[in-house]
């Protein structure tokens, strides 16, 4: 993994969780600006990321080792190096670009030498060979050399959107996104206020999905002066509009058993944001608050964009299975590193 700021710790967190039915396994974290010593801080100290309340740390120099309770070590190398001195570059399958600093291929291209076949990017890239939905389009541009998982809100909405089109016929669609801060950046006072930005999700959502364009969607994004889940809604103008509880049957189906199984889910009543930390669903719908006026659909969820990280793990443990179905000749087990981290067949 090359990368350990909130995206990193989070995914080393979802890793350990599932590392045995991954496909692949994490050796080195890198990061060019956290020493060592302040990824352990992390580590150990997070308010949100509790790694530590599930596994036993041991350090050995600069090398981490994380046992689960059932006594299944990882072993983990980190190293602190600038980008272009990562000294495991070259020596894995995936290199999982997490850093946020290295978004547009050219800045990527180093990193597919040796056995590295392919560089997945944690962040919007606007000029990657493809951007990879999981549960939308994960499985096309198998030989793509440089990816984007998309991002939050790109994977809170893009899967859904693609069923409720096929479902029910989508003329309109628009999002409302009120957005956490990182709870470090709210020590600044200039943050301490409401913002309206752009979103990756209003062009991405158009560039993926063919029956969505500038005429037909909306995304209104705030960023509030607040650290935990955040809120997202959704409004579908429909073709072929049913009752609500004909649509949330559908919904409920696809959520449990269908297309989009795993990836969001139902939570009965609104019981607050606080809740859904550290979700492994994309996003999750209030049931009571699913409305159904005139044509219109309307969906409040909350996810939490910090633990997007569920997505891009899916993704690389996509890659990493498809490569061991290809490669049985070679082993059955890809080893990977996240974003700097080293990546080889074991």
């Amino acid at each position: 993994m090359n990368g350990f700021g909130r995206f990193g710790l989070h995914l080393l967190k979802y890793w350990l969780d599932r590392s045995q039915a991954s496909g692949f396994s994490l050796d080195y974290i890198n990061d060019d600006f956290l020493s060592f010593e302040h990824a352990l801080e992390l580590i150990r100290n997070d308010r949100y990321v509790q790694i530590l309340k599930i596994y036993k740390l041991s350090v050995h120099g600069t090398t981490m080792t994380f046992t689960s309770p059932d006594g299944v070590a990882s072993t983990i190398e980190y190293t602190n190096e600038p980008r272009d001195n990562i000294s495991w570059v070259g020596k894995v399958d995936y290199f999982l670009e997490c850093s946020g600093k290295n978004t547009i291929s050219k800045d990527c291209e180093p990193f597919l030498v040796g056995q590295t076949k392919k560089v997945v990017i944690s962040a919007t890239s606007w000029d990657c060979e493809k951007t990879l939905v999981y549960g939308f389009n994960h499985q096309e541009a198998p030989h793509a050399k440089i990816v984007s998982y998309g991002s939050c809100t790109v994977n809170a909405y893009v899967p859904l959107a693609s069923f409720i089109h096929s479902a029910f016929g989508v003329r309109a669609s628009d999002v409302n996104v009120i957005h956490n801060i990182q709870e470090y950046k709210l020590k600044d006072e200039s943050n301490h206020t409401m913002v309206r930005k752009f979103c990756t999700l209003e062009k991405q959502g158009p560039n993926i999905l063919k029956f969505i364009n500038k005429d037909n969607f909306i995304v209104n994004y705030t960023i509030v002066p607040y650290a935990g889940v955040s809120m997202i809604d959704f409004r579908f103008e429909l073709e072929r509009p049913k009752s609500v509880e004909e649509m949330i049957q559908q919904l409920d189906q696809a959520f449990t058993s269908g297309a989009l199984k795993h990836l969001y889910a139902f939570d009965e009543t609104d019981r607050g944001p606080e809740v859904h930390t550290c979700t492994p669903y994309s996003s999750v719908f209030i049931r009571d608050k699913i409305k159904v006026l005139g044509n219109s659909l309307y969906m409040q969820a909350y996810f939490d964009n910090e633990n997007s990280v569920n997505r891009y793990f899916d993704l690389v443990s996509y890659f990493a299975h498809e490569e061991a179905k290809t490669s049985a000749d070679r082993g059955s087990r890809v080893s990977a590193i996240s974003g700097g981290s080293k990546a080889g067949l074991v």
